[in-house]
């Protein structure tokens, strides 16, 4: 059986190595790990790299709310969603937890000035963690993007 938590690891590196950001590979890999909509993803998270390009809000978190809400938000969504909410809070304090804090430039200080270790670990452990709640939410979430009780099978 494939090892998802591997696959998203795997996938979200190869995609910062590729020179998406860290917010593109988080979201990319945990939405297609379940062979979401990814239409649109990319674009979508473009602006949230570098910490939203001012220092803010580490990218790899974004892309991780990126994908929670792509994958359990049903196309009528409005407003407040609990379940999201709980998720993207968990989310939150999960990557709090592992890191210490979710600026981007307070990551840069606290770990390496070099991009590409610091970045791409970050990257990659906030895509397991993500893939980790959503895991947890596995019976509501369906490759089209939308809740449901079926989970599609990963590739």
């Amino acid at each position: 059986m494939l090892n998802l938590n591997e696959e998203v690891r795997r996938r979200a590196e190869k995609y910062f190595d590729d020179g998406y950001n860290c917010a593109q590979a988080v979201a990319l890999s945990n939405i297609e790990v379940y062979n979401g909509r990814t239409e649109g993803i990319i674009q979508l998270t473009a602006g949230f790299g570098h910490g939203m390009n001012s220092g803010c809000a580490c990218g790899a978190v974004t892309g991780g709310v990126v994908a929670i809400g792509a994958l359990l938000a049903g196309p009528d969504i409005k407003g407040f969603d609990r379940t999201i909410a709980k998720l993207t809070a968990e989310l939150h304090r999960r990557f709090v937890g592992e890191f210490g804090l979710t600026c981007c430039k307070g990551l840069r200080k606290k770990y390496s000035l070099l991009k590409n270790a610091r970045c791409k670990k970050i990257t990659v452990t906030t895509a397991a963690i993500t893939l980790e709640l959503l895991l947890s939410q596995k019976a509501n979430i369906n490759g089209a993007g939308h809740c449901t009780s079926a989970l599609n099978e990963p590739d």
